[in-house]
């Protein structure tokens, strides 16, 4: 049973202050960081038959949408399953630009850092537009296990203020 719902905060002027979003199987729990911004991020369900090899999506939104993204580290996502990486999207708010390294660790080796890079070479990256797109992910470590973190850097950034991390994911 499929369920999805959006729930949005405006201020007076219709600013989007929050938002949450649920979608069947999601984590979505918005978090503030240090620099006030709010994270959401959600494990979306796209096979509602999960008894075979399960499809998904983990979205990571960065950014409140007002003042342009900041480098440094945005934020975790603890991986609940096993699984492979198929595919890495980009969508932003407004052309612009932005480099995001993905770092994973094990829970015992907590907190992931630059060294555990999974991307190579190959970071998800807008230049000067508005979606972005990999499914070949040249050089990533595209496994992970149950419990693995995944931590969300960004390299650098110009004129965007949001963008949404998608990564496929097939469960295994």
């Amino acid at each position: 049973m499929a369920r999805t719902t959006h729930d949005r905060t405006l201020d007076h002027r219709g600013t989007e202050l929050d938002t949450t979003v649920t979608l069947d199987g999601a984590l979505s729990a918005p978090a503030s960081t240090a620099s006030g911004a709010t994270v959401h991020t959600a494990l979306v369900d796209l096979n509602a038959d999960i008894s075979s090899a399960w499809n998904g999506g983990i979205a990571f939104v960065l950014g409140g949408g007002v003042a342009a993204i900041t480098t440094g580290i945005k934020g975790d996502i603890e991986m609940p399953f096993a699984g492979v990486i198929t595919a890495a999207r980009l969508f932003a708010d407004q052309s612009g630009s932005i480099v995001i390294d993905i770092w994973k660790d094990t829970y015992t080796n907590y907190p992931p850092t630059v060294a555990d890079t999974i991307t190579a070479a190959a970071k998800p990256t807008l230049a000067s537009a508005i979606k972005s797109q990999d499914s070949t992910l040249t050089g990533w470590t595209t496994s992970f296990a149950a419990g693995d973190t995944l931590r969300i850097n960004v390299d650098s950034a110009t004129t965007v203020t949001r963008v949404t991390l998608a990564l496929r994911v097939r469960r295994t």
